[in-house]
């Protein structure tokens, strides 16, 4: 019974290290990238790659893209695993604890937490309309309320429960959706699918850049579940086998739906062919396992935002999710859609001065990584410089091209300027170890 009830606890591990008898299997993470993946958008990338690629075509972008995307995870996901820390505060070496609250944290709790919004509000009007074809009245501000704090309520448990909720809903939302694959591959025959030839072909490149867009600030937030890991070559598992695979048939299943039934979404596919209760089935858990992500997420980021106490994580994301529901009944986040995309864009670059740091300067060795005084100014502008790349001058992948030119910005300017006052104001001690520190 105890150790039913420690699985079970309620989360209250934040800002400080996750010790050894914490550490969870990789597939347990891998599980959580999983369910993240299996979602709405995954689908109408793939409606919109169809539009241009043959469906081999999709194949190919989907796994140069994920791939990628694998690759950086893991690299991000192993400075967590090595230090058991969040990613708010692994950014701590490379942007200073100030700038790591004020800049990076600030920017990731806003972007997290009005996309959980969008979706809680994009669920709720999905559930809505589903129940009035039961001829049931059920008004979208109560559907927020409702899906939005049924999903934040794991998100406040934590990451037991979020291990959880994915082991169960995951394999019902991957048979219903080979299905729907399944459904359209009858309708149109698979020598006729395999034929198909876009009216307006895509290049591979915008294709690729695409699919890493979508998952580009995924490289960053790594570390808040991969400092649950055994170890690298863990980290290097869940990393791949929770997006690889995931992503690919994910973007596959919504290429073929959008080449055999003209809907990319297939939750209308079902409800077309007379099955409304399957299709809100599939948009509810496919937004429950995405979008309790994007509550946990600003609710690390809001811890590091204000140094609470570890024992308030579970207090700080509830009231991070209830702005978000807020934000939902509203119509805030939907209006502010546009600003959540700008700050999605310009949260990749810290993926990539964090990488520069550990790997290049601190030789991946976590006893050369410390937290940092005040704010690392070299950190702050070489983020600076990546996130005006992505934005304006992109030439592949915004997602891949401000990671790229921030590892750089980040090897020039610290060569440069790493033993000058821009690097922060000396070391301090991480939360918890103050004790230890004061008593050596």
């Amino acid at each position: 019974m105890a150790k039913k009830n420690k699985v079970l606890s309620v989360e209250k591990r934040a800002l400080a290290r996750v010790t050894e008898s914490e550490k969870q299997s990789w597939w347990s993470i891998s599980f959580i990238w999983i369910g993240i993946l299996i979602c709405i958008p995954s689908l109408m990338i793939g409606g919109t790659l169809a539009d241009g690629l043959t469906i081999s075509q999709v194949v190919i972008a989907t796994v140069i893209s994920y791939s990628l995307i694998g690759g950086l995870m893991t690299l991000t996901g192993i400075i967590g695993g090595d230090l058991g820390l969040p990613s708010a505060m692994c950014a701590t070496k490379t942007f200073g604890d100030s700038g790591a609250s004020y800049v990076i944290s600030v920017i990731s709790f806003v972007s997290s937490i009005g996309w959980f919004g969008v979706q809680t509000a994009t669920c709720a009007a999905a559930f809505s309309t589903m129940m009035h074809i039961f001829g049931i009245g059920f008004p979208q501000w109560a559907g927020c309320i409702l899906w939005g704090a049924i999903m934040l309520a794991t998100s406040v448990t934590g990451y037991s429960f979020m291990k959880i909720l994915n082991y169960a809903v995951v394999p019902f939302l991957v048979i219903t959706c080979a299905y729907g694959a399944i459904h359209g591959i009858n309708l149109m025959g698979m020598s006729e699918l395999m034929a198909y030839t876009p009216a307006e072909p895509m290049t591979m490149t915008s294709a690729v850049s695409i699919c890493i867009g979508g998952m580009a600030v995924s490289v960053v937030i790594s570390s808040d579940y991969s400092r649950y890991s055994k170890s690298r070559a863990d980290t290097l598992k869940a990393s791949f086998f929770g997006v690889l695979p995931a992503g690919v048939i994910m973007v596959t299943i919504g290429g073929i739906m959008g080449v055999t039934t003209g809907q990319s979404d297939i939750t209308q596919m079902f409800v077309n062919i007379g099955f409304p209760i399957i299709s809100m089935m599939i948009l509810v858990l496919a937004t429950w396992t995405t979008n309790t992500g994007n509550a946990y997420v600003a609710g690390m980021a809001c811890m590091k935002i204000g140094n609470f106490r570890e024992e308030l994580r579970p207090r700080v994301t509830l009231i991070a999710g209830v702005i978000g529901i807020a934000m939902a009944l509203t119509g805030l986040a939907n209006s502010l859609t546009a600003f959540l995309n700008v700050l999605s864009a310009i949260m990749p670059p810290v993926a990539g001065v964090m990488i520069a740091d550990y790997y290049i300067f601190g030789k991946a060795k976590p006893e050369n990584w410390y937290r940092v005084k005040g704010i690392n100014w070299i950190g702050i502008i070489s983020w600076a410089i990546g996130s005006v790349v992505g934005l304006f001058f992109s030439f592949f992948s915004a997602g891949f091209d401000s990671i790229l030119v921030g590892t750089i910005a980040y090897v020039i300017l610290n060569a440069l300027l790493g033993k000058t006052v821009l690097a922060g104001q000396g070391r301090m001690p991480l939360p918890g170890e103050e004790d230890e520190e004061a008593g050596a």
